[in-house]
């Protein structure tokens, strides 16, 4: 179960990656980001040895064990080379403008070398509207292949709705590494939560409880898009065509007017990012560049190359390239807050904080059995509800003569450590009841902090700025507390540690605005949408930017209303679709 290795993996400097006016030196495709969707399109454009591409990533190749490791590598906060941590601004509705930690992954693979792991794609619902809204080629029919496609499902599969010959390993941990998450899996049963098999299955209605698929392969280690889809193998044997360059911070495109005066993108300037007073490099695209920088570092770039709301531009003395009103808008993220309750340390991750032969001992069960809490997802369990469903005490309403099934808006799930942010003290175990906003309907956006391209931006996650999401919130915590409630008739030891005060509407909102966080899933800046949308999009159905030639996005940017799941599988299947549609195009 050792994941060592003494290779080192092939990457090229930022001197080679720049453009020396050779021919030879012009890549086809120029990726810029190497997360999660990024590793994706460098496997999936370099299959044609005949095509250049240069995959351009701020961060580096992290290869080393820690990052294969399931619980380890999802401890990001303890790992400077693994993420991006920066505070949001003030979020005006949160108690004292309370400003949140932002995280995002750097370095290859991106947020799927960091995340918990789950493998969930959403709604057939959502991606439906998506296809009646009149986006050609986006209907669940239309991209389930894209899901299949990168699929690896360790194990039988469960059913045709899951692929076996793809590179991305995902699996069912097939058991509960604590017996609360059965505990409350049994109490949801018995409030009318079905349990269900496989949360994948389109055909599953809400509400619904049941185990997630995780991205860990039969190893039982993390498979990111990064290991999966740009392994040594790989790498080596496209070396001649496929370029990795890590450590290269882009901060402008390269925007040129053609004949017809209209904007186009020849390439792209980037310097180093941990020397950024070295020089500046560029790398020329003879057919494209695509973004897969995120929701939060793709709206940065465009906003940096003058191409974005008139008002964010002139405020950075930018030169106009394209006015776009809805970059850097619309931004979504699952808010969620967390009720805690105190149990054993045993029963709780908190064991391997205060034990450190507990410690010791996970570290060999895992190397040399490969199982125990190294190989455990921090969540397991997944329960899904129309906040609809849920009446004024917290209990799922019967089915009515006309009830339309609808999309759920909320996620339980139960956590086993503690899940205040920033963490509240804590003498014992910790067990959490996460409960998460799916749908949500408040705005936010990205803009500039700075001209430094290098500075963060500046991220207003507009939490609570629409108060339909509260009245979503007081049930779901309703709901999470009757899950809780339910546990203890059935043996569980749980004692109240962060609870609102009651359940009156004033007291669960000030326990919301008190505690909310991000969970880190942000989408929609660069909205798949008509331009002239009252929520401004930015690409169309083939994910091209508005009014700018050679320039894809591909990353969750492009998602027009926040899915109701956890993002790394549609951000995979966004990539294998923008794939399959840069390699038409060019045909």
């Amino acid at each position: 179960m050792f994941p060592f290795s003494n290779t080192v993996f092939p990457t090229i400097s930022l001197e080679k990656a720049n453009y020396n006016d050779q021919e030879s030196n012009i890549y086809d495709y120029i990726i810029v980001g190497g997360g999660t969707a990024g590793c994706v399109l460098a496997n999936r454009l370099s299959e044609n040895p005949g095509t250049k591409v240069l995959l351009l990533e701020r961060g580096d190749a992290r290869v080393n064990w820690a990052a294969h490791v399931p619980l380890i590598s999802t401890n990001f906060m303890g790992d400077k080379s693994a993420a991006y941590r920066w505070p949001s601004t003030p979020t005006e509705n949160l108690t004292n403008h309370r400003q949140l930690n932002l995280v995002t992954g750097k370095g290859l693979g991106g947020g799927s070398a960091i995340n918990s792991m789950q493998y969930t794609r959403g709604n057939p619902m959502e991606y439906n509207q998506w296809s009646r809204n009149g986006f050609k080629g986006w209907s669940y029919d239309e991209i389930m292949p894209y899901f299949l496609k990168s699929e690896s499902y360790v194990g039988q599969s469960k059913s045709s709705h899951h692929g076996s010959d793809g590179e991305w390993k995902v699996r069912n941990m097939n058991k509960y590494y604590f017996p609360l998450a059965q505990s409350a899996s049994d109490a949801c049963v018995s409030l009318g939560i079905p349990y269900v098999d496989d949360l994948n299955d389109p055909e599953i209605s809400s509400p619904a409880c049941g185990r997630f698929d995780c991205t860990i392969d039969q190893n039982g280690h993390r498979s990111s898009t990064f290991f999966a889809f740009l392994p040594l193998s790989v790498v080596q044997e496209r070396k001649e065509h496929l370029h990795i360059c890590p450590g290269a911070a882009v901060i402008h495109l390269d925007v040129q007017q053609s004949k017809e005066q209209e904007s186009l993108i020849r390439g792209v300037f980037f310097r180093s990012d941990t020397k950024p007073d070295e020089k500046m490099f560029y790398a020329r695209a003879r057919k494209e560049v695509i973004l897969c920088a995120g929701a939060i570092g793709t709206p940065h770039l465009l906003l940096l190359s003058g191409i974005g709301p008139k008002e964010q531009i002139q405020r950075s003395k930018g030169k106009f390239q394209k006015i776009l009103p809805g970059v850097g808008q619309n931004l979504q993220d699952h808010m969620a807050i967390g009720i805690m309750y105190s149990v054993p340390t045993a029963q709780s991750l908190h064991i391997l904080q205060t034990s450190k032969l507990q410690s010791i001992l996970e570290l060999l069960r895992y190397v040399l059995l490969g199982e125990g809490l190294l190989l455990a997802p921090v969540t397991q369990l997944c329960i899904l509800v129309e906040s609809s469903r849920i009446d004024d005490t917290g209990y799922i309403r019967p089915h009515e003569p006309n009830f339309v099934e609808g999309i759920p808006d909320l996620e339980i799930m139960p956590i086993h450590f503690n899940y205040s942010d920033p963490p509240i003290p804590i003498s014992a175990g910790a067990f959490s009841l996460k409960v998460g906003l799916m749908r949500p309907r408040s705005l936010g956006s990205v803009t500039l902090a700075s001209e430094n391209p290098l500075d963060r931006p500046n991220c207003d996650l507009g939490f609570l700025t629409d108060n339909r999401d509260l009245v979503a919130m007081r049930r779901g915590i309703k709901l999470a507390k009757r899950i809780g409630e339910k546990m203890r008739e059935l043996g569980c030891n749980l004692t109240d540690l962060y609870m609102p005060e009651s359940e009156s509407d004033a007291d669960l909102d000030t326990f919301v605005k008190k505690t909310a966080r991000t969970t880190y899933h942000y989408a929609c800046t660069c909205r798949m949408a008509p331009e002239n949308d009252p929520r401004p999009g930015v690409v169309n159905d083939e994910l091209r930017v508005y009014g700018v030639d050679n320039l894809r996005i591909a990353d969750c940017s492009i998602i027009p209303d926040m899915l109701s799941t956890h993002l790394q599988a549609p951000a995979v299947m966004i990539a294998e679709k923008c794939a399959d549609m840069v390699t038409r195009s060019s045909l």
